[in-house]
């Protein structure tokens, strides 16, 4: 087989360009979190991927995010600061527009991210017969989160005014003062799962026992509201 020689020295030159073009690229790539002087912690990725912005916070922190496998190559340039490893992590996660996730504590730290897919189909009305009947909702008592006390626990699962705490440690929650009693029973060094659910979503979250940092009421709502999603995707 006979080789074009001027081919092979004009192809040559731009080969070398080429490859070194990609690898000056890959080499610009960085993720870093450090502590600031002024006792904050400096997040900044450039054109980093998602995959190693997660391994980062393993190795600095060995805090392990799950759920993120379809978005790993996701490159991303990006850079602030936050008071905490988990106010980071939340940063992140807003800024890859993920709403849904869990939170799982170990001996008050941050231990493990559980990212959950929200919901993707919507609910058609179309099938659903008219009647001349009016419609008879059923009612069910749960308690309802009031407010958030800032630095606490519930700031920290990123609990938010209007969520309906449904169950805590296994236990049914249908009042305020239910849940109260319940709390009280676990000490600090439990780890505790809690259902909330927010838009119709169940969410499972695990926090330490004790303390929380919610105001909470009861209060009477559709029981749609509540079961509309029976499952955890």
């Amino acid at each position: 087989m006979k080789v074009n020689l001027k081919s092979v020295i004009l192809f040559f030159p731009i080969y070398l360009f080429l490859t070194a073009f990609l690898t000056a690229d890959v080499a610009n790539a960085s993720v870093e979190i450090t502590q600031t002087g002024n006792g904050k912690i400096l997040f900044k990725a450039r054109d980093a991927s998602l995959e190693e912005i997660v391994r980062e916070f393993y190795t600095k922190y060995s805090i392990e995010i799950n759920g993120l496998k379809s978005k790993e190559r996701a490159r991303i340039s990006l850079s602030f600061e936050a008071d905490t490893p988990e106010a980071l992590l939340k940063g992140l996660l807003r800024h890859l527009g993920i709403k849904n996730f869990a939170l799982e504590f170990a001996n008050a730290s941050l231990k493990r991210v559980l990212v959950v897919p929200g919901a993707t189909a919507d609910i058609s009305t179309e099938s659903i017969p008219k009647t001349d009947q009016p419609d008879q909702k059923e009612f069910a008592n749960v308690a309802q989160i009031q407010s958030i006390i800032a630095s606490s626990q519930a700031e920290s699962l990123g609990l938010m005014e209007g969520d309906f705490i449904t169950e805590y440690d296994g236990v049914l929650i249908t009042s305020a003062q239910q849940f109260v009693a319940e709390v009280e029973k676990k000490a600090s060094n439990n780890q505790v799962e809690m259902v909330i659910v927010r838009e119709r979503m169940p969410r499972r979250l695990f926090l330490n026992g004790g303390f929380i940092g919610v105001r909470i009421i009861t209060k009477k709502v559709p029981k749609e509201e509540l079961n509309a999603t029976e499952s955890f995707e």
